[in-house]
């Protein structure tokens, strides 16, 4: 009997990864929209909170790695223990009140600090549950072709992530109307409906070890300085110092939702909706292209030619995008211009998906590599790296866009005065007013995001052609 999972546990794998990434997808495409122009906390409070903690939580992701491959509990333990848990979490991230100026100095400074508080907690526990699952496919088989179809198949949870993505937002607006269109009524819109899509995250979530069983053995790791992995180990090192220098490819996320809101639906619930699916096509294209062709290209021309092969053509979409918007600053929503922005976005998710499935499979390759070179297989350590790149992109690009927002004087006066102006009718992007923010968060979706694409490649350049071999990335 061959030593590897069922389908059954496959399945279970996938529809908890997929709640998990329902819970993750309503936080990072949500929570800053919701923070600055929800409840109007002021723009560079919104960057401190969410710059430093997921700075913060970054930085510990590997402290946390390294704490579960040294204790004595197995991945599924964590498995089991933290669904809930971030489900009634990602909730509380959105039970805050309305910052306003007729509120007491106090009221305000709590808002913002209770903000920062659950967001923190936040990202702690989800961090327990999330390096175990991306761990999890690695300890379900001892077999190669097993764990890499499994790895291959992880999009299916990005998708779930899409979904979320593509939903809350149409979702609260509508409510918001429905209830009345004040800052509190979309306030309370959000929360019922991150109420809603964190019930179904969690008890997904909640499916992914349940009735499975851990065949590979991993060794509880005694030695303190587990660290000197990222020296020692030339394919960690290098895709985790790809990943910081890749980080600001997280702005394409960061920015969709209030590019959508203001430049292309004027909140509009139904407009949001198309809009957000047109722009997102693309990652939901490309997450199943990558599920297709990744397992195909890795072997026929070798996981670094393919991640350094998609970053390198993500560089010129981007481009080309921010060019289309300055020529048609005030017309990108005409029928030519959708369709070459449907075009460009296109290209983006499918590169960004399939650099994402590739960045996983060199983890893999790294934690083998360690165990023929060691002895050692630090999955949980060597795994959260790639929480870690995640997370320092989403505080990096967080930072990034407050001071973006801040140079051009946007501000949470400025931005109470545009929700009115929009619920009173008015198009933004057809008023002059408005035309630096427009111009503002198109620069911040394209072009920060080209230039981290370019960046990332530069680990990979130097490589030995003579002892290179096109199925790994061993020098």
């Amino acid at each position: 009997m061959e030593n590897t999972y069922t389908k059954k546990e496959r399945n279970r794998y996938l529809l908890g990864l997929s709640g998990q990434n329902i819970l993750y997808g309503i936080i990072t495409s949500s929570l800053a929209y919701y923070l600055q122009f929800t409840i109007l906390i002021p723009a560079m409070w919104v960057g401190i909170i969410l710059s430093t903690t997921r700075i913060f939580d970054a930085v510990k992701d590997p402290f946390i790695g390294a704490v579960i491959n040294r204790n004595n509990r197995s991945l599924k333990d964590y498995l089991l223990a933290v669904p809930i848990p971030t489900a009634l979490l990602t909730i509380l991230c959105f039970a805050n009140g309305v910052y306003s100026q007729s509120n007491s100095a106090l009221k305000n400074i709590m808002i913002v600090v209770s903000a920062f508080v659950f967001y923190i907690i936040w990202e702690i526990v989800f961090t327990v549950g999330d390096i175990p699952i991306i761990s999890y496919p690695t300890v379900l088989t001892d077999k190669e072709s097993d764990r890499t179809k499994l790895l291959s198949l992880r999009p299916i949870g990005t998708m779930a992530c899409s979904i979320s993505t593509l939903a809350v937002q149409p979702i609260a607006f509508a409510l918001s109307a429905a209830f009345g269109g004040s800052a509190i009524d979309e306030r309370n819109a959000f929360l019922l409906t991150v109420t809603a899509f964190s019930a179904v995250g969690g008890i997904l979530f909640q499916l992914t070890a349940i009735g499975s069983a851990q065949r590979v053995a991993v060794k509880t790791e005694q030695q303190k300085n587990q660290f000197k992995y990222f020296i020692t180990n030339p394919l960690l090192r290098k895709i985790s110092i790809s990943g910081i220098l890749g980080s600001l490819k997280s702005m394409t996320g960061v920015i969709l939702t209030p590019l959508v809101a203001y430049y292309f639906a004027s909140k509009n619930p139904s407009s949001t909706l198309l809009y957000t699916i047109l722009l997102g096509a693309g990652s939901f294209v490309g997450m199943i292209v990558s599920m297709i062709i990744v397992p195909k290209l890795t072997t026929k021309i070798g996981t670094r030619k393919l991640y350094v092969a998609v970053n390198l053509i993500n560089v010129f979409p981007n481009i080309i995008l921010f060019l289309l918007y300055l020529k048609y600053p005030k017309n990108m929503t005409d029928i030519p211009q959708m369709v070459m922005m449907f075009i460009l976005t296109l290209i983006v998710g499918c590169c960004v998906s399939i650099g994402t499935s590739v960045q996983t499979l060199i983890i893999s390759e790294a934690v083998d590599l360690e165990e023929r070179l060691s002895g050692n297989r630090p999955t949980a350590l060597f795994f959260s790296v790639q929480t870690f790149i995640i997370k320092i992109g989403a505080g990096i690009s967080s930072l990034a866009a407050s001071i973006g927002y801040a140079v051009i004087h946007f501000s949470s006066a400025e931005t109470e005065a545009l929700n009115t102006y929009i619920a009173n009718g008015g198009i933004p992007r057809l008023d002059d007013k408005y035309s630096s923010l427009m111009t503002m968060l198109f620069f911040l979706f394209t072009i920060p995001v080209a230039f981290s694409s370019l960046l990332s490649v530069i680990p990979f350049i130097e490589i030995k052609k003579s002892r290179f071999n096109k199925n790994s990335l061993i020098p």
